[in-house]
């Protein structure tokens, strides 16, 4: 038997529900995992595009593990409601069921059977974690399943160990982390992305009646080539002599002081 807050319940239901899929044709995919080891509850669920691990340290009195269809959650939710502290008791056999145990009354609710296996979700992801870091110069996500995260935490910190490997999600409380796969970026690239933008952020600026382009080079008054730093000052360009990067002049005082003006 496992006791927990009712409140602890609710939030890792809430955390891990979003991430079971809503079809019904593999119930190890719609399913909540619950799993009472090493003084830690456990929700755990996955659709194999995202998969989500809340958990809480209990009080156990044994180690279990039990799955619950997706489509009693939002029955356990509303019952967690009416209770503080929750006890868990599992019961195997031919008609597994799992007995919520609140501070006023119980909920039995019908447990999947023993053979609902879930992927090894602890080897996924040591998977992730035990990878050296790489670059990773592109990466893209479905939308769609961006929404799944929105009661994973108040701040989610996420990486990518390298280029096709999962996003991992982790909060800062240390009691919920996720992963999801990322799109192919077989066929593009960060600069084909970026080509098709780059003539609507180009940027302008004008000094007096000249315009410059700040993505282009200039020249002074004797020839010389600058260039934009990159950097601002009090909203202004700063622009450098080509090879000096760190004598940076406004590019107002630029054009004032040395004739600049767009090169081309």
């Amino acid at each position: 038997m496992t006791t927990i807050l009712a409140s602890d319940l609710q939030r890792m239901l809430k955390q891990a529900a979003p991430h079971a899929s809503t079809e019904d044709t593999i119930p190890a995919l719609t399913a909540v995992h619950l799993e009472s080891r090493d003084g830690y509850l456990y929700a755990v669920t996955t659709d194999r595009f995202t998969m989500a691990v809340a958990r809480q340290s209990v009080l156990n009195t044994g180690e279990w593990k039990t799955s619950i269809s997706g489509t009693h959650i939002p029955t356990l939710l509303s019952w967690l409601k009416t209770s503080t502290d929750v006890s868990i008791q599992v019961t195997g056999g031919s008609v597994p069921t799992v007995v919520l145990s609140g501070t006023v009354n119980s909920l039995t609710v019908a447990a999947l059977p023993d053979s609902t296996v879930l992927p090894d979700w602890r080897r996924l992801f040591r998977k992730y974690f035990d990878m050296g870091l790489n670059p990773v110069p592109l990466s893209g996500v479905t939308p769609k399943y961006l929404a799944r995260w929105k009661d994973a935490a108040q701040v989610l910190h996420l990486w990518q160990a390298a280029p096709g490997a999962a996003l991992v999600f982790m909060d800062d409380r240390s009691e919920f982390i996720g992963m999801q796969m990322p799109i192919r970026n077989d066929h593009t690239s960060r600069e084909e992305l970026f080509d098709g933008w780059r003539k609507s952020l180009t940027r302008y600026v004008d000094v007096g009646d000249i315009r410059f382009n700040l993505d282009e080079d200039m020249v002074d008054k004797d020839g010389d080539p600058w260039k934009y730093s990159g950097e601002e000052r009090g909203g202004e360009p700063l622009v450098h002599l080509l090879g000096i990067e760190d004598d940076v002049f406004p590019l107002s005082t630029a054009v004032s002081q040395f004739g600049l003006q767009p090169a081309a």
